[in-house]
């Protein structure tokens, strides 16, 4: 049993933000041949990328958890899904706090997410169509 179980989950709820969480989301479009949501993600991947090489002390597990949120939710399109992505995704923000992620943090990885979101959703449709 682990030392201490809250942080421990805390940093689990964090994983859904994690590199090998979102790429396999986007493997997993490939076998699926998602052409949409697979540029939507490539797109908003990069645009993190570019970010967070902008805005340093950002944190990135919270943007791409709201990527994941934004995209899965357009995809799936049920009420459910997203009511349950987006009770994840809070969960992430509570965890952040729980593991002392600095404030200023946890806000600028959710605006650049939003950011990233928006970018990938703009392009995506004109990617898509060359």
């Amino acid at each position: 049993m682990a030392k201490n179980w809250k942080k421990e989950a805390a940093r689990d709820m964090m994983a859904f933000g994690s590199i090998p969480f979102y790429f396999i989301v986007v493997v997993r479009s490939i076998i699926g041949q998602y052409a949409i949501f697979i540029y939507q993600m490539v797109i908003a991947a990069i645009a993190l990328f570019l970010l967070f090489k902008i805005f340093k002390k950002s944190n990135v597990h919270i943007a791409r958890g709201i990527v994941l949120v934004v995209f899965t939710s357009l995809f799936y399109k049920d009420n459910l899904f997203v009511l349950f992505a987006f009770l994840l995704w809070i969960l992430m923000i509570i965890s952040a706090f729980y593991i002392k992620i600095k404030k200023t943090e946890i806000i600028k990885g959710a605006l650049l997410g939003v950011i990233a979101a928006g970018i990938a959703h703009y392009l995506s449709p004109y990617i898509l169509n060359l």
